[in-house]
């Protein structure tokens, strides 16, 4: 891989990290800042909004980076990305479907089953029982932000992949 391709993932990785986290930490402060503490369960429960973000979160991303890197291949800004045969992610981007909804359902099943579960085990080892609107916003932007840092690099070698 070239390294304008490096430079061009991190450069993705690290704009789609911090507008995530500002974005998704600002909205939750926004929403809850004058609610009650969140808890595990009940009426205000952080583990339902851990769930549901984790799959709309990179379902959104998905529909917004892969479309824009498309056009982007389309009219030649960019060229096609490939890792070769022996990338693990290179032939996992490649068992993904061509279309921007396959890709945006899948890459959202993939946050639900894989992040939720450290910030759940941590929650849980810590004892963390509730935790306040302020504290949670910003667990909350730095969670979203690193899933989205994450995740857009598949989303633009899917993107970008030679057919």
């Amino acid at each position: 891989m070239t390294s304008d391709a490096k430079r061009h993932l991190r450069h993705e990785a690290l704009v789609g990290g911090i507008s995530n986290a500002v974005f998704n930490g600002g909205i939750a402060w926004w929403l809850l800042k004058d609610g009650p503490a969140l808890a595990w369960s009940g009426k205000h429960s952080f583990v339902v909004d851990i769930f549901a973000t984790a799959f709309i979160l990179p379902f959104i991303v998905a529909l917004i980076v892969i479309p824009m890197h498309r056009r982007k291949l389309a009219k030649a800004s960019i060229a096609t990305m490939d890792f070769g045969v022996h990338s693990r992610v290179q032939r996992w981007v490649n068992r993904l479907p061509q279309s921007t909804s396959g890709n945006a359902f899948w890459f959202g099943l993939i946050g639900l089953c894989l992040a939720p579960v450290l910030p759940l085990l941590g929650f849980y080892i810590f004892g963390i029982e509730q935790i306040e609107p302020a504290n949670y916003a910003v667990f909350k932007g730095l969670w979203a932000g690193l899933m989205a840092a994450v995740l857009v690099m598949p989303m633009v070698m899917s993107a970008l992949r030679k057919n």
